[in-house]
């Protein structure tokens, strides 16, 4: 180590409480007032000393207080400190650091030199921060200073540093002690006074430089008078004394100028929670010619002090708060708070970016649409698009959780007006509505229409292909149809729920990879996903216009009340289950409710979260629930090979036929020769006995 006295530069942080309070009293107390001075606190926390890394200099909300009372006194070291707010950027960009450190600084120069701070020795340790707080997007930028004269004497070490146990063996526990004992604001600075007998105490300041002045006015000298140390809490680290002797040195220079360029000036440096890593410096001053001028001069040079920012270079600090402090952020966090706890100990492998970063496609934003989408915001879904044509009407505020009055009135469209609502519920998450109309089997499609028809389709397609899964939740059987048809196409997840009066059905749609060779296995227990059906693959007729010849009761969905929100709990449950799987959607479909014949070894059939059905068939009338399967149909006319490939093929022109022609997908799928079949009685028979409730199962209110 080089026998020149070097000082360790200090380091500061801000908590972010304290950005958030300063952000209320700037609001409340402050606003425009850029010329006032703010008082400030700081601590130095004793309990988080490191080995390697300095000791920061901390503020936070309790920084803004008028008094100390909330520090404790026994684990920190109190500072005071000055706080110049700008109200712009430019002005901030504008400061002249050096002269702001000058002028702020001026009181630190006056209580030394009227000795005020020998009696408030936290003043020694003044710090200065001046800042620009961009409060709309929660970023602060800030400097910091420990002001002190530029200008010192040169001092030199006599004899290396010494740890303070093995400078003073027989007392370094009173040492300790006494050190823990000082109010946080004595702890900055005190003097430590030997006697002849070697009997320690710990004195204030004050008391340590009138021993020095008394001992020089007596002729006898030190040697008959007790030994004074000096002592300073060092927040540093390094075998070099921390930046706060600068000061304390000023102090001695100027009250006992004598004292300090003749003798040995003897340092303790306060380092650890209870003093127990301390270290002693003895310091000589170099000779001067005219030690009175010089001492002068110390007061008349520049203050210096600023901190170097994270980059290692003289400028201000940029932090963004804005993950903390900004409201929409916040609720994030919170929202999530249910879905983390599950993680401590339920269930600690659980995946919850797998499932926040799902992007669900919603089609239908009825009763089945708000309640599916209600449910996914629990889960912490960050990416929701509705798709529905219809406008919100008064009948459907009391059932359809995402309107209200002022959106029926208005008659806003239901994809809008369901976008609304979960932005203003979760206003950072992605949330989408298209007013689409979807084509369908039997609603014939006229030469007016062919445009329109066009863009649906290729919206549709644009939509399904952009998102991670598909929930079918349409008001009729036959809208289901060419969403069906497309996530068959591009192997989406699609989860289906559809409603009847007292009975809901939810279904997971089995994949398609047309590249692999089928052939469908009736004898398997548990199918995996290429064996499972589709909404469709039940059905012995193509689906046609379910809204010809039918009464109002009959259009719509008549159903009671609580059966939607079963249902869609139910739909959402089964998607995060599947992510949750090792074999996600290809993962075997659970058949009956017996939980004492499943194997927990059976990872195939048995995910992070149990096992993952194939159909769920509830009925209020009994409350009842039973787990189903519907194999894969090879004459489905909505997920058979010859379906995907004629959409494939033809596109357009293929759904054009199916809206247009009469048992067009019956002829195209297989279905119709099926039918022609002599044994078509005993098929249908056992088609009858695992079927979906045709007419029952129709979603929503129009």
């Amino acid at each position: 180590m080089s026998n020149f006295v070097k000082f360790t530069p200090l380091r500061s942080t801000t908590d972010c409480t304290f950005w958030a309070k300063f952000a209320e009293l700037k609001i409340d107390k402050f606003k425009l007032d850029e010329k006032s001075v703010i008082n400030l606190w700081g601590m130095y926390n004793l309990e988080s000393l490191q080995e390697e890394n300095n000791n920061p200099l901390v503020m936070d909300c309790t920084s803004f207080n008028e008094d100390t009372e909330t520090f404790n006194h026994n684990s920190s070291v109190v500072c005071s400190g000055h706080m110049i707010n700008t109200n712009t950027f430019e002005s901030f960009r504008k400061i002249d650091p050096e002269k702001l450190i000058d002028t702020v600084g001026k009181d630190l120069i006056i209580s030394i030199q009227d000795g005020s701070v020998l009696q408030k020795p936290w003043k020694l340790s003044l710090f200065l921060i001046v800042a620009y707080s961009d409060l709309k997007k929660y970023r602060f930028h800030y400097w910091v200073a420990h002001p002190t004269p530029s200008k010192l004497p040169e001092m030199y070490y006599q004899g290396n540093p010494k740890l303070v146990d093995e400078e003073f063996p027989n007392t370094f526990d009173n040492l300790c002690k006494g050190f823990s004992q000082l109010d946080s604001r004595s702890k900055n600075y005190f003097s430590v006074l030997i006697s002849k007998e070697g009997d320690m105490s710990i004195v204030d300041l004050a008391t340590g430089v009138n021993t020095i002045m008394t001992n020089a006015a007596d002729s006898k000298g030190l040697q008959d008078n007790s030994e004074v140390y000096f002592a300073f809490y060092d927040p540093c680290t390094s075998i070099q004394p921390g930046w706060p002797l600068r000061n304390l040195l000023c102090l001695l220079f100027w009250h006992c100028p004598t004292y300090c360029f003749t003798k040995i000036i003897k340092i303790i440096s306060i380092r650890g929670n209870k003093a127990h890593k301390s270290i002693v410096f003895k310091l000589k001053t170099k000779e001067y010619d005219d030690s009175k001028a010089f001492r002068e001069t110390i007061f008349d040079c520049p203050l210096v002090g600023w901190e170097r920012n994270a980059a290692g270079k003289m400028g201000p600090t940029i932090i963004d708060l804005s993950h903390y402090m900004d409201p929409a952020k916040l609720l994030d966090r919170a929202i999530n708070l249910n879905l983390k706890l599950m993680k401590w100990r339920l269930v600690p492998d659980l995946d919850l970016e797998k499932v926040s970063n799902l992007r669900c496609l919603l089609l239908g934003a009825g009763t089945l649409g708000c309640a599916v989408a209600r449910v996914l915001l629990g889960w912490g879904v960050n990416n929701i698009t509705f798709v529905d044509s219809s406008n919100v009407s008064h009948s459907n505020t009391v059932r359809q959780s995402l309107y209200n009055h002022e959106d029926a009135v208005k008659h806003k469209y239901k994809a809008h007006a369901a976008r609304d609502a979960l932005l203003s519920i979760r206003p950072t998450m992605n949330a989408n509505g298209v007013v689409l109309h979807i084509p369908m089997p039997g609603h014939v499609v006229g030469q007016s229409m062919m445009a329109s028809t066009k863009k649906s389709l290729e919206q549709l397609e644009d939509l399904v292909e952009k998102n991670d899964v598909v929930f079918l939740l349409l008001d009729s059987r036959e809208a289901r149809w060419l969403p069906t048809v497309l996530c068959a196409a591009m192997n989406k997840i699609a989860i289906n729920a559809a409603l009847g009066f007292d009975s809901y059905t939810v279904q997971r749609h089995g994949t398609r990879d047309l590249s692999v060779p089928f052939s469908p296995d009736l004898d398997i227990k548990n199918p995996c996903g290429v064996d499972l059906g589709c909404y469709f693959c039940n059905d012995v007729t193509q689906p046609g216009n379910s809204q010809t010849d039918r009464t109002l009761d009959q259009q719509c969905t008549v159903s009671r009340p609580g059966l939607s929100q079963m249902a869609a709990g139910l739909a959402v449950e089964l998607l995060v289950a599947i992510t949750q799987h090792p074999q996600g959607i290809e993962a075997r479909a659970l058949v009956g409710n017996n939980r004492d014949s499943i194997s927990q070894n059976d990872t195939e059939l048995v995910g992070l979260l149990g096992c993952v059905p194939h159909t769920i068939r509830g009925s209020l009338w009994n409350y009842d629930m039973q787990l189903t399967i519907t194999h894969r149909f090879t004459a489905c006319t909505a997920c058979s090979v010859p379906v995907i490939t004629e959409y494939k093929n033809r596109g357009l022109s293929f759904v054009l036929d199916a809206c247009n022609v009469p048992n067009y997908l019956e002829n195209l799928s297989g279905l119709e020769q099926i039918l022609k079949r002599s044994d078509i009685e005993d098929l249908c028979y056992a088609l009858d006995n695992i079927s979906d409730d045709e007419e029952d199962q129709k979603s929503d209110m129009p």
